[in-house]
């Protein structure tokens, strides 16, 4: 069974939701769980401006931990700076783990009928299986 579970966090609702579930399948199989956002690599950002968006982004991670970590789930968080996707798949595959859960934004021209173009890409180039979250509109 899944022994390392990477969740890619957005603050979307479909990323709560993932998150949500990779912590109820880590009881069951007593894995580890590892939020991780990725702050977009944008050219005209400054050192100080990614500084900001880097800390913020963790404060984001380490809120979320606490609100799902009321289990005997162990849940780490890590930030990285780059292509979402890109850095999705690198970081899978580096630290080898055995799946990938993350909710579909579904922003395509077909909302509801097409996955969002970064989940997209995980599951066309991901070397471990791929959990896709989809939450339907209230």
């Amino acid at each position: 069974m899944y022994k390392k579970i990477l969740v890619p966090f957005d603050n979307s609702r479909q990323a709560i939701s993932a998150a949500q579930h990779a912590v109820k399948l880590a009881l069951v199989s007593k894995s580890t769980v590892t939020l991780f956002h990725i702050v977009q690599d944008i050219a005209n950002h400054s050192e100080e401006k990614i500084k900001v968006l880097r800390t913020n982004a963790q404060l984001m991670l380490e809120q979320l931990r606490e609100e799902i970590s009321g289990n005997d789930v162990k849940i780490d968080t890590a930030v990285a700076l780059g292509n979402p996707s890109k850095e999705i798949l690198k970081k899978a595959k580096i630290e080898s783990y055995d799946v990938i859960i993350m909710g579909s934004r579904g922003l395509g021209k077909i909302p509801g009928l097409l996955m969002g173009s970064v989940s997209n890409k995980v599951c066309s180039g991901a070397v471990c299986p791929v959990i896709v979250i989809h939450v339907t509109a209230d």
